[in-house]
């Protein structure tokens, strides 16, 4: 076994935050890459990129970047991924990560060695290479796995999933339907509208947008502040509430007033497009035969090519599921804040959350969070194993109360500010 060293699957934001935060403790660390690049799937040249040709942060430049590592002030508000994967570039040259990093070289397996975990992990390579190493974070992200629907039906017609939507060409003068009311839909939306000869748009719930600007500010800008839990709750509620009567004022179908929070998509252009007609709105489909859609108010429409912006659900194959902690017909494994498998040791996940706000300072967090455990654990037994006994503990309520729509359907969604407490909390444990 490389003695003390540990291996991080993926170089995308989740990977790289990690490996800053080890080597930045002075841990040992390979990362290792299928891709011949880091960034993840904010590479578009990877086959399995899940980035159209639009496709920019959902989170301002400066809520997105990396703490204490800004992204460059000539930087748009919302880059693009070309621009995002020259900011990843400088993040590795500037805490010189290349050396740990192991580009084109994909896991294949991740097993526990045989005298258990506690002894290290078996990390065998897609070349059959096998390495041991002291523990294994997987950091591969969450937006691999797209979550495909059944739809009854024997279409005539092409039925892909956003993931497979790269550019306007694909919607070209043809008549589309985008099903789903996420960010994935609001992009091909957006590109549909004036490509498009007629652009069809289903949700089964209301939905509403978020604008990117208000009040002269970026506006996640004005919603990432400490608060006290209650009053950042209610403050949460009333926001949305407003933009549900916003984007209504547009024509969008929003959904009912309830204590159910929708999470909100990002982006004027929507509103834009469903005020001039350019989108048509359309409630769940019911099924497809031919060319023909036929939707649950039991109108009709014919179309050339339908867009499931349905989202992704998690997966980790090189893991074993027993040791994610995550039984067969549960949606997510059940990890400690996230991150912590809580019967297997040196196993950890980074990037399995979506914080209702920015990302990659709470990918950040969490490999901070991991790092300062393993340097505690050999300098302090006591300290680790009072942390590693929390670990058994109840999960924390993530939502700050929130009552969030579906809730089951969207597992990793957390209120960002009550998510960020309980990291901090938990250090607090190895202090």
């Amino acid at each position: 076994m490389t003695e003390g060293t540990y291996c991080v699957i993926g170089a995308g934001a989740a990977g790289l935050a990690t490996a800053r935060a080890f080597t930045g403790r002075g841990l040992s660390v390979e990362v290792f890459e299928a891709a011949g690049d880091i960034g993840g799937l904010w590479d578009a040249r990877r086959a399995d990129t899940r980035m159209s040709s639009n496709t920019h942060v959902i989170a301002s430049k400066a809520l997105q970047a990396f703490p204490d590592f800004p992204m460059p002030q000539e930087y748009p508000d919302y880059p693009g991924h070309e621009l995002v994967m020259r900011y990843l570039r400088a993040f590795a040259d500037t805490y010189e990560l290349w050396p740990h990093i192991r580009l084109n070289t994909a896991v294949d397996r991740v097993r526990p060695l045989p005298d258990g975990p506690e002894a290290g992990w078996e990390v065998t390579l897609a070349d059959g290479v096998r390495r041991t190493y002291a523990g294994v974070v997987v950091a591969t992200g969450h937006d691999r796995l797209p979550r495909h629907i059944d739809i009854p039906g024997t279409p005539s017609v092409p039925v892909l999933h956003s993931s497979e939507y790269r550019h306007p060409d694909q919607v070209l003068r043809k008549r589309v339907l985008v099903v789903g009311a996420g960010q994935s839909a609001a992009d091909i939306l957006a590109d549909s509208a004036v490509n498009a000869a007629l652009t069809l748009h289903s949700s089964r719930r209301g939905f509403y947008c978020m604008p990117k600007y208000m009040f002269g500010r970026t506006t996640d800008s004005m919603l990432q502040g400490r608060m006290w839990r209650p009053l950042r709750r209610r403050s949460l509620e009333l926001f949305f509430a407003y933009l549900r009567r916003r984007s209504a004022t547009f024509g969008l179908p929003v959904p009912a007033s309830g204590p159910e929070i929708v999470i909100p998509m990002l982006g004027d252009q929507i509103h834009h497009h469903y005020a001039h007609g350019d989108i048509v709105a359309k409630p769940g489909v019911q099924s497809i035969d031919d060319d023909r859609v036929t939707f649950a108010d039991g109108t009709e429409e014919k179309v050339d090519l339908v867009l499931l912006a349905t989202g992704y659900v998690p997966d980790y194959p090189v893991v074993d599921r027993e040791h994610l902690n995550w039984p067969d017909g549960t949606p997510r494994p059940g990890l400690y804040l996230n991150i912590f498998p809580p019967h297997t040791r040196n196993l950890f996940v980074v990037g399995m959350v979506r914080p209702i706000g920015s990302h990659w300072d709470v990918y950040t967090r969490q490999a901070d969070l991991i790092a300062d455990y393993l340097l505690v654990r050999g300098e302090n037994p006591t300290r680790a194993a009072r942390f590693e006994h929390a670990l058994l503990g109840a999960q924390p309520n993530l939502h700050a109360g929130l009552e969030l729509y579906h809730v089951e359907q969207y597992p990793l969604v957390v209120e960002k500010q009550e998510y960020t407490n309980q990291l901090r909390r938990q250090a607090k444990l190895l202090k």
